[in-house]
């Protein structure tokens, strides 16, 4: 009976671990009315023909959560109501971890015999600092006649998510990134106050 407990707690935390919504953004015009978008395309440019597919799994992940919430792809860009386009951004990130290896908190710390503060001991403290990449996906929605980004989102997450993953997982992480990227598109309404 116990084990079960324990393999029900772990399995829970597992679970949580993996529903841990990624850091996201979102900014539009509040002067826009968004209740009048239906179609959309993704604006080509002169970027490089080349699509890769972990590119090709973001793209069709954001448009199958566009596809729910009740808008249809165009062929054309004059066609669309409005026009999408992405690009990502590569941070550099810094964490700073220390910890105190005495017993009790810090400063209060209560080794067995002396107090270290009073007798100028150090506070056995170890730090670590990790460094690593976050890489963040930028959407651009845009409106065709005016030629403005009209709302804007951003999810980020550390780069190598992908690393040692199947391409359904990869699929699967995709998805996840469009779901919380376009979470409040289109932005609900402003009540009149």
């Amino acid at each position: 009976m116990f084990s079960r407990i324990k393999v029900i707690f772990l399995f829970s935390v597992v679970l949580s671990g993996c529903a841990i919504k990624p850091p996201t953004t979102y900014d539009y015009d509040t002067s826009y009315s968004f209740a009048k978008l239906k179609s959309y395309a993704w604006i080509v440019g002169d970027e490089v023909k080349v699509s890769t597919l972990d590119g090709k799994r973001q793209k069709n992940a954001i448009e199958t959560v566009l596809n729910r919430k009740g808008f249809v792809k165009v062929d054309s860009e004059a066609q669309a109501d409005f026009l999408l386009k992405t690009h990502t951004v590569t941070d550099k990130k810094v964490d700073v971890d220390r910890f105190y290896r005495n017993w009790g908190y810090h400063p209060f710390f209560h080794p067995v015999v002396v107090h270290p503060h009073f007798v100028g001991l150090s506070h056995n403290t170890t730090t670590i600092v990790r460094e690593y990449k976050v890489g963040t996906l930028v959407l651009d929605i845009v409106d065709p006649k005016l030629k403005q980004v009209i709302w804007r989102g951003t999810v980020a997450k550390p780069l190598g998510i992908y690393k040692n993953r199947s391409p359904e997982e990869r699929a699967t992480i995709a998805m996840s990134n469009a779901g919380h990227l376009l979470i409040n598109f289109p932005p609900l309404p402003q009540t009149e106050q």
